[in-house]
């Protein structure tokens, strides 16, 4: 395989151009800047331990690894600060959430994820009294905006860049100048005719960019976790988000997801902030929380990358690889990941 089409620029499509052209095929990169992109809104948090249990992300010690080594390098190619290894400091507030965190402390398998009795270090005077803190490990950031812009500028440089929005029936008869054409569309993906049975699950999600008003914000390095994510930006800056949308009217920030939002952070904060920005984007998301790989089952040259969900900053990098290792050395894909695990593909 020597020339590879790929729609769209977000995470997914970005190390996919990446990888590819590492091996030395020819990829052209499609992207027309449609709204709605949930790599621009999100935050690229990496976090090992998610959902009310605590439970350690599906197959976290395979993917981390991969992830860092991949940011670490674009860092260096893009001339961009991408990627911060960074801890999470979790508030817990009923008896039942702190006993739960303990519990999961106390297993062998989460010695290197968990710490409990945390101080809560420089979060810990801008909180509310009352709070449990506890500590995930292993925890990062990928700036994702800056290494989109940074990428897309490399790339237009490079002249392998298209800025078009390509349908999936044009892109379908662009497939006789390629060996492949590879849809990496977010969550328009789920309308992609050639792609049909997959169980998708689009969400919308919307984040805050607040300025807290205390001289130690600018110098907290940390995340904050409840209800709602809070990561660093920088001078005391910070994104906080964590909503989800099942149906929306739209893909432009709401006021009542921002109210939602500001209500989660009322309740963590005793600090003084103010909401400087709101951002919305849409999560491509599936049933099964696995990501998409695959051939058509309808055209043999298209197939398709995508279906991150809320953990693209994670699994990116390693899916990139893999079905870059199937597309060039037939090896067989995942069959968690393989589209084929649809019954109707």
């Amino acid at each position: 395989m020597n020339k590879v089409l790929i729609i769209g620029q977000g995470i997914a499509g970005a190390l996919l151009a990446r990888t590819l052209r590492q091996h030395g095929v020819d990829v052209r990169l499609a992207d027309g800047a449609l709204p709605g992109s949930a790599s621009l809104a999100a935050a690229g948090i990496i976090n090992p331990v998610t959902g009310k249990r605590f439970v350690k992300s599906w197959r976290f010690g395979d993917f981390f690894p991969v992830a860092r080594a991949t940011y670490t390098a674009l860092s260096q190619e893009l001339g961009v600060d991408i990627w911060s290894e960074t801890a999470i400091i979790r508030l817990l507030s009923t008896a039942e959430e702190r006993n739960d965190w303990s519990a999961r402390c106390a297993l062998p398998e989460y010695d290197s994820y968990l710490s409990d009795n945390d101080g809560g270090g420089a979060w810990k005077p801008l909180t509310g009294p009352g709070w449990h803190f506890g500590r995930i490990h292993q925890a990062a950031r990928v700036n994702f905006p800056a290494l989109l812009a940074a990428f897309r500028e490399k790339t237009q440089a490079e002249g392998w860049f298209e800025q078009r929005n390509y349908t999936p029936e044009e892109a379908a008869r662009e497939a006789r100048y390629y060996d492949a054409v590879v849809f990496c569309e977010g969550y328009r993906g789920a309308t992609n005719p050639f792609f049909p049975g997959i169980q998708w699950q689009i969400a919308k999600g919307e984040a805050l960019i607040v300025r807290i008003d205390d001289p130690q914000a600018g110098n907290i390095a940390e995340m904050l976790k409840k209800t709602v994510m809070l990561a660093p930006l920088g001078q005391g800056r910070f994104w906080a988000g964590g909503s989800y949308q099942w149906h929306y009217a739209d893909l432009l920030p709401s006021c009542e997801e921002g109210a939602y939002l500001e209500k989660h952070l009322a309740g963590m904060l005793t600090a003084p902030y103010k909401i400087v920005g709101q951002m919305a984007g849409v999560r491509p998301t599936v049933r099964d929380r696995r990501p998409l790989l695959g051939r058509s089952p309808l055209d043999p040259k298209l197939y398709i990358f995508n279906g991150m969900g809320t953990k693209g900053a994670l699994l990116a990098p390693y899916w990139a690889a893999h079905l870059v290792d199937h597309l060039l050395e037939q090896t067989p894909l995942d069959p968690e990941v393989d589209i084929r695990r649809f019954g109707g593909i």
